[in-house]
């Protein structure tokens, strides 16, 4: 019994060897390097993804997606920093520093624009972002049932508040190359990756991120419009019912956002919840598609009988 005792022991203190990436590791400079996993080929745009908060390749929910969009057009995943396989940055991220990051992994990894950015979750207020930062470079967005600037509102940050603390009471337990959770055994090692003590230093510099924005860009379309470029929301169909009162009033911010555009349109993804990406991944691909013959050809976005 004391050997099988001492056995135990020595494999939950054993560290953790994170398995190899599956995409290429691109060095942005400053001694840092970016995960970045791509597919497909194409005449272009590049289409580009922008992960929700805390999600990296292998997480993200967008590999059927991007699988199915690979079929017309290059299209690629990547970590943020710390998470994933990607270095991480300093503390004190910003937004703003996510948004350079991803402007010096395109460069660097020699892709070529214009790019069509998903942004699914809080990824679309990234998305939003770059396309401000870089309007010349963006040939058009899909908004996936995107964070707006709703987020900045003070029960928001009341919830996050609660969620870092929660983080923080993690780390302050975790021991280096070890899950900061338990988790079983058969749990597939580029999962194990994200309860790592340093990804979850990562995922608390995210919810430290949203409060670190700039006041100007908490007010509503604060980040600025899109002009005419081309746009798709897509918002989920799935709720509880009857809808909460969440419910509604995300619908509501869903249906706003088409408004950032003057070539834009709205989508509901019937069959989905929250995460779009993973319940119906051809909703994603066709938005893609649409999108991509908007920029190629100037021709507006065209509403059908089931958006």
């Amino acid at each position: 019994m004391r050997i099988v005792i001492a056995l135990y022991v020595c494999l939950a203190l054993a560290t953790f060897q994170k398995p190899a990436a599956p995409g290429e590791l691109v060095d942005i400079g400053g001694g840092r390097r970016l995960h970045v996993l791509c597919k497909g080929s194409g005449d272009g745009p590049s289409v580009i993804f922008e992960a929700g908060l805390s999600q990296y390749t292998a997480t993200s929910t967008y590999g059927k997606a991007q699988d199915a969009i690979a079929a017309f057009a290059r299209v690629c995943v990547y970590d943020r920093a710390g998470l994933g396989w990607s270095d991480a940055a300093p503390n004190g991220r910003t937004h703003q520093g996510m948004v350079e990051d991803l402007h010096s992994l395109l460069g660097a990894a020699k892709l070529p624009g214009p790019y069509v950015l998903v942004g699914h979750s809080i990824g679309g207020l990234l998305v939003r972002q770059y396309a401000q930062a870089y309007r010349a470079d963006v040939a058009g967005v899909v908004l996936v049932d995107a964070t707006s600037e709703t987020i900045f509102d003070e029960e928001s940050a009341k919830a996050r508040a609660a969620m870092v603390t929660k983080i923080a009471e993690g780390l302050a337990k975790a021991k280096p190359g070890v899950p900061v959770v338990q988790l079983p055994a058969n749990t597939p090692p580029d999962l194990v990756v994200s309860f790592m003590p340093e990804v979850f230093a990562a995922v608390k510099e995210e919810y430290l991120a949203i409060d670190r924005t700039p006041a100007e860009w908490r007010r509503p379309q604060g980040l600025g419009t899109l002009g005419a470029l081309p746009l798709v929301v897509i918002r989920r169909g799935r709720t509880a019912q009857p809808p909460s009162a969440t419910d509604t009033s995300w619908r509501a911010e869903q249906e706003r956002l088409p408004a950032l555009s003057t070539n834009s349109v709205l989508v509901v993804a019937e069959k989905s919840g929250h995460v779009i990406p993973y319940d119906d991944p051809a909703v994603i691909a066709d938005a893609v598609r649409r999108v991509i013959t908007a920029a190629r050809t100037g021709a507006a976005l065209i509403s059908r009988g089931s958006d």
